[in-house]
């Protein structure tokens, strides 16, 4: 067994012979995930990862009261759909200020009893504008418009067939 998952650590004998290999090939051979600069990489595979499975939750709770917030009315679900296929999107590829951003949310949510994460949820906007660029602010905003625009028609082609 390489890594004990209920000590969050590595089999003594593996460790020994992935540094050796490492030295040898004088180089970072980056054998599993690095939590710096390939975030993204471990988000994308959180069920490796309990904490990311909750990092991941907490963002994606987050952009969804955020979208609450706005009372965007029948377009929230699919501003909601499209919202969550680009926050995982770029959190493929975050940007190291977003990285650091994201792992002292997680710190915060590890180290906080349940019922303390006002602190950590007031911080939440600002890491989902910093990870969604204009142009998804713009694709959400398009995207729950049309749904609304799709309702309205739909609602007024059944009035009209009554």
């Amino acid at each position: 067994m390489q890594f004990d998952w209920q000590t969050f650590t590595y089999d003594e004998e593996w460790l020994r012979e992935a540094v050796r290999l490492e030295a040898e090939a004088d180089c970072d051979i980056s054998a599993g995930f690095d939590w710096g600069a390939n975030l993204g990489a471990v988000m994308a595979n959180p069920e490796n990862y309990s904490q990311l499975v909750r990092l991941r939750s907490i963002v994606l709770q987050a952009f969804k009261e955020l979208l609450a917030d706005w009372n965007l009315g029948v377009g929230a679900d699919a501003a909601l759909v499209c919202g969550r296929e680009l926050l995982m999107e770029r959190l493929l590829h975050p940007t190291p200020n977003v990285q650091e951003q994201l792992l002292a949310v997680l710190e915060e949510d590890l180290t906080t009893s349940p019922g303390d994460s006002q602190t950590l949820r007031a911080g939440l906007p600002e890491v989902l504008r910093d990870i969604l660029t204009p142009e998804d602010w713009e694709r959400i905003a398009v995207t729950a418009g049309n749904y609304v625009r799709e309702q309205v028609v739909e609602r007024v082609q059944r009035v009209k067939t009554a």
